[in-house]
């Protein structure tokens, strides 16, 4: 059977390791020293060499031949672990192995001495997959392990393990392996294989591979299924790497603010069924190569790109700003954000796209209600100015362009206001529950505006008042203001709590309660038309079923409503809760007309009406 040839040129000693001299330096002096720890953990992305060296370390620490820290591999050790005769070798896939139940074997497991080793190696690789229970149930076996035990832990993402196991491991970070190394291993294995590889073919190979090695061997393997003449047009092709001049074309037609033709761009590659966010993540990726060719030395940051691409980027970068690139990786990433959490991918891409052919300046501004008439220059109010007239004043036509000579010397007095505005602001970010007056100012009398509106002091309001513009017949004249409209309030009653130790009282303002709600949530009456009410002093016990307890509960704005409406009609901010019927010794349900009938017989007067 084939092997692949990631498989069949797998490194067997440290020697052969590619790229990572300072780990493999490391491991075999501790090996030469004796000073084995019994936990280690390697880390880094695919590729780089994690689990090859875990299985030589495995190899190396129970090799029967001591005169080199590399295993020799023809020892009955060395070759059982390669064929898995030997079983004191043990790999784990976190991934599907990643309950507490495993690792309680596991632990159960490391008991047992070894059979014909001297340690027993647990190779868990993926160990990030594994559960929070999971890492807790080897914890302590991680701790204080038996002393012919050693666990090696592999990940890709070190940032989803514990601290808690990363104490009590000795890391080392596999870095990406460089493109020179990649290639020159990729011509060593080709040379081996019978294959006529092109010099050009191997640094294509190695940029593609982007400093993993195995996936360098995969596009190797690739390209040898087709032909044993491999060059670069061979490797571009088996390798995927298509004709990417979209992403120029995309990118030109954001830096020229022509949106329609970026948008139309993106409509042409979703007809060929190109996937949005693998267009958007291209496009990050576009504007970071373009952001690192602009810089001094920057070529030699690019990876993945063809040679070809890699003078198309640095030409292209000449005529595009860095921060142009910024911000479209900016915006960029928080579409693709937005794509994770199920929003229409297309929509998210093209207002990104849209968004890029603003000007930041543009983007920032708000949209106007209405169109604004010209004013000249020198009669434009300064930024942050604003009119000192407050609010009873009465307001000017739109048409008049007084208003703004009126704000040029109003920066004084518009202070206090601001400052009343921002108070103001802060106040809905305090508890809903606080009773309404801390909510909400005491209304203004019209004739306490009036007085508000006067200036202070005569000079004062002379020195301000503007000079009349030239084309101006006659000062403007302001109108009289008329006093507000005071709206009709319910009529409030009054509330009689219940004596201490006393049951809720029925709550007589209920029907008056349940009419108003008729008008504010047609919803919230349907459940209520025919309830009855408690009072027990502090909150207002609505009798209702499993329905009605099930919607407020999950409707917070109907129970505003309706704390809204108890207030209109009390005067009194109430909470609100159900009534639950007691049940007596008997057993028999005490209900609301049980305790209405006992009301009656202690000589309360009770109204009932079932409106």
């Amino acid at each position: 059977m084939y092997r692949a040839l990631y498989r069949k040129w797998r490194p067997r000693t440290f020697e052969d390791v590619v790229g990572q001299q300072g780990i493999v330096a490391a491991l075999k002096n501790q090996i030469a020293t004796g000073r084995v720890g019994h936990a280690y953990l390697f880390t880094g992305t695919r590729g780089t060499g994690k689990t090859t060296c875990a299985k030589i370390f495995a190899k190396a620490v129970n090799c029967q031949d001591k005169t080199s820290p590399d295993p020799c591999g023809v020892c009955q050790i060395c070759k059982g672990i390669d064929d898995g005769s030997i079983l004191d070798v043990v790999e784990i896939d976190a991934a599907s192995n990643n309950g507490v139940d495993n690792i309680r074997d596991l632990r159960d497991e490391t008991a047992y001495t070894p059979s014909a080793c001297a340690y027993k190696v647990y190779i868990i690789d993926e160990v990030h997959m594994l559960s929070i229970a999971a890492f807790n149930a080897l914890l302590k076996i991680m701790e204080e392990p038996p002393s012919h035990v050693i666990f090696i832990l592999a990940t890709t993402e070190i940032h989803k393990v514990p601290a808690t196991i990363l104490s009590r491991c000795q890391r080392y970070d596999f870095g990406r392996i460089k493109p020179e190394d990649i290639a020159a291993r990729v011509s060593y294995v080709a040379t081996q294989e019978q294959l006529e590889l092109t010099e050009g073919a191997a640094a294509l190979i190695a940029r593609l591979a982007d400093g993993a090695l195995r996936d360098a061997l995969s596009i190797l393997d690739t390209c040898a299924g087709v032909s044993t003449q491999i060059d670069e047009e061979l490797v571009r092709r088996m390798a995927g790497v298509t004709d990417r001049s979209y992403l120029f074309r995309i990118s030109d037609a954001l830096h020229n603010k022509n949106a329609t033709e970026a948008l139309a761009e993106v409509a042409q590659l979703r007809q060929q069924s190109v996937d949005m966010k693998r267009l958007c993540e291209e496009l990050i990726s576009h504007y970071r190569n373009l952001m690192l060719a602009a810089l001094p030395g920057g070529k030699a940051l690019l990876s993945g790109v063809a040679p070809e691409e890699e003078a198309r980027y640095l030409q292209t970068a000449e005529g595009i700003r860095q921060g142009e690139s910024v911000r479209a990786i900016r915006l960029l990433g928080s579409a693709l954000e937005k794509m994770g959490r199920g929003t229409d991918q297309r929509i998210e891409l093209e207002l990104a796209l849209f968004a890029l052919t603003e000007t930041p300046q543009a983007a920032q501004q708000p949209v106007q209600a209405a169109p604004v008439q010209n004013v000249p220059a020198q009669q434009a109010p300064a930024f942050g100015q604003q009119s000192a007239a407050p609010f009873a004043a009465a307001p000017f036509a739109a048409a008049d362009p007084a208003p703004f000579a009126v704000r040029q010397q109003a920066e004084p007095a518009a202070q206090p206001q601001t400052a009343q505005n921002s108070a103001q602001q802060s106040v809905p970010a305090q508890s809903q529950d606080l009773p309404p007056w801390e909510l909400e100012t005491p209304p203004v009398s019209a004739q306490e505006a009036r007085e508000m509106a006067k200036p202070a002091d005569a000079p004062i309001a002379a020195a301000q008042q503007p000079e009349p513009l030239p084309w101006e017949a006659e000062p403007i004249q302001q109108k009289e203001v008329p006093p507000p409209v005071q709206q009709a309030q319910p009529k409030r009653q009054s509330l009689a709590a219940p004596a201490k130790g006393e049951p809720p009282q029925p709550f007589e303002p209920w029907p008056q309660v349940v009419a108003i709600l008729e008008t504010r949530d047609r919803q919230l009456y349907s459940h209520l038309k025919k309830s009855r009410a408690m009072y027990d002093g502090r909150r207002v016990l609505i009798e209702g079923g499993p329905t009605f307890r099930d919607f407020i509960r999950k409707n917070r704005e109907s129970q505003e409503i309706l704390k809204q409406i108890i207030q209109e009609v009390t005067g009194v901010r109430c909470g609100i809760g159900p009534y639950v019927a007691k049940t007596g010794t008997d057993g028999a349900v005490h209900t609301v007309e049980d305790t209405l009938r006992e009301l009656a017989a202690q000589g309360v007067d009770v109204v009932y009406n079932d409106k």
